[in-house]
């Protein structure tokens, strides 16, 4: 009977280790500085804080900016770092069942630009996991004027957005908030949003 206990309690223990290693506020706290240099271990936990107590606080950066969190679930989190930066990490799982976290950083005033990026749970870059980006002309509806608003697209800048409540991923292309009324007016219509979904190995 003692062996029963002490292995039971050996194996709550493991199972206890295992379910925080999985908890994304745990994660995000114990995230290297390296990886969001903006922002402390102290600011972490003090933006957690001020999001559980329904607090729109924000934390001081080391930028003596303002930075914020705007969404919280089990598995996503979306920071607003500054007037014109924002990260959203989403938690999925590979198909051996591992898991991985996604991160989207985004930088901007008028048009926006995303960079995204894997790591594991202990916040190693899985480097074999990278996310093919779409060319511009994949954003283009069918049309026979296409031609014509590429010309005047020749900038890749592209939005990504990871969503809170599936596994999916957003592509926009974000340049005609740059360019001018005119040539906004005949681009922005032509284009459209590209959806991916993931796969357990990749978005696709």
């Amino acid at each position: 009977m003692k062996r029963v206990t002490i292995a039971f309690i050996a194996f709550m223990t493991l199972f206890c280790g295992v379910i925080q290693a999985q908890d994304l506020r745990t994660l995000f706290i114990e995230m290297p500085d390296t990886l969001q240099p903006l922002l402390t271990n102290n600011d972490r936990r003090d933006m957690i804080d001020f999001w559980d107590a329904r607090m729109s606080t924000p934390v001081v950066n080391r930028l003596d900016g303002k930075s914020r969190i705007t969404e919280l679930t089990n598995d996503f989190l979306s920071i607003e770092l500054s007037r014109s930066s924002s990260m959203q990490i989403k938690m999925l799982n590979d198909v051996a069942g591992d898991t991985l976290l996604c991160i989207v950083n985004t930088v901007g005033a008028e048009a926006y630009d995303s960079r995204i990026h894997f790591y594991n749970s202990r916040w190693e870059r899985v480097d074999g996991l990278k996310f093919a980006m779409p060319s511009i002309v994949d954003f283009f509806l069918p049309s026979d004027s296409v031609g014509k608003a590429l010309e005047v697209s020749d900038i890749y800048l592209v939005k990504l957005s990871l969503k809170a409540d599936n596994d999916s991923l957003k592509a926009e292309y974000t340049m005609p908030l740059y360019m001018s009324r005119s040539d906004s007016a005949r681009v922005a219509p032509q284009l459209r949003p590209l959806f991916y979904r993931w796969t357990g190995k990749r978005f696709e």
